[in-house]
């Protein structure tokens, strides 16, 4: 007898509120993080010019791409996924807020 298992795709929450941080009043030195998604493609090209102007104008120091792929995973293993992304970038750009 096989087992299936089931994946609810409801979110169990946030385990921990902490207040939004204030951007940084300068690029140079930092490391930019930039969430992309496949399933909104434009979004790909936006994030490759963000990349290039904060690279050639804003001096940052790296540019760390970030996609989350098929979110299928346990809460606890798309919350890594997220945690290690969060925590390699100093400032990021996670959506255009439309």
């Amino acid at each position: 007898m096989r087992t299936i298992d089931i994946l609810s795709p409801v979110s169990l929450g946030v385990s921990e509120a902490r207040p939004v941080t204030a951007a940084p009043a300068v690029l140079a030195g930092k490391q930019l993080g930039l969430r992309v998604d496949r399933a909104w493609r434009s979004f790909q090209w936006f994030a490759e010019e963000i990349a290039s102007h904060a690279r050639e104008r804003c001096g940052v120091r790296g540019v760390t791409f970030f996609d989350p792929e098929t979110r299928i995973g346990s809460p606890d293993t798309e919350r890594d996924k997220i945690r290690r992304f969060a925590e390699g970038v100093d400032v990021a750009v996670v959506g255009l807020g439309t």
